[in-house]
């Protein structure tokens, strides 16, 4: 007669058995397509090359009047009633020698007659701006004609009068400092010096860079 088995190894070998029996191997279907666990690139192919964006311009003489309030002021002509702007001026005929000056300014009559020999030695073009806010168009244009100057002569207004004083100084607006202002055809504006006196034709040429 064989012995009866004890009670807890036979209670074991039951649990043994169903956790043998609640485990599954899970195993993927034979037709799955496997997953490359390698990473993906982070690297771009690279592209077709693209036409290179154009550079940023100089901006044109034009569009320098256009920003610059100097250039862009219109002005009349007191003898042909033409408007004209220096900007304009500048695009066509640079380089402009603009000269404030006045009619009962000796020393702009004497500086003028030399422009008239600069003339001669160089192209430029000329814009004389009466700056006294106390004379008139018909005095300016009979002044021109009476000393022979052929360039355009103009009246600056209130606004324009101190354009130049806050840009230049009080000497712009100051006829006997004889001031003179160079700009070039790219709308580049260069002061001369102020307070130097009459220049000769030479000198003016020379400072114009004008040949």
């Amino acid at each position: 007669m064989s012995r009866p088995l004890p009670f807890l190894p036979i209670l074991a070998l039951a649990t043994i058995t169903a956790c043998s029996s609640a485990v599954t191997t899970t195993s993927p279907a034979p037709d799955a397509t496997p997953t490359s666990s390698a990473p993906a690139s982070t690297t771009a192919e690279p592209s077709a090359p693209s036409a290179a964006a154009p550079s940023s311009a100089a901006p044109s003489a034009s569009e320098t009047a256009q920003t610059d309030a100097l250039l862009a002021v219109e002005l009349t002509d007191v003898r042909s009633g033409e408007t004209f702007t220096i900007g304009e001026l500048a695009t066509t005929d640079g380089p402009v020698l603009l000269e404030p000056m006045a009619v009962w300014c000796s020393s702009c009559r004497s500086q003028q007659h030399e422009i008239i020999g600069a003339h001669d030695l160089a192209d430029f073009t000329s814009v004389s701006l009466d700056v006294d806010l106390s004379e008139s168009p018909a005095d300016l244009a009979s002044y021109a004609d009476r000393e022979g100057f052929d360039w355009a002569f103009a009246m600056a207004d209130a606004s324009l009068y101190r354009l130049l004083q806050d840009r230049f100084g009080v000497a712009a607006t100051n006829p006997p400092s004889t001031p003179l202002i160079v700009i070039e055809a790219d709308g580049t504006v260069r002061p001369l010096e102020f307070g130097r006196g009459v220049r000769s034709a030479g000198d003016v040429v020379a400072e114009l860079g004008a040949g």
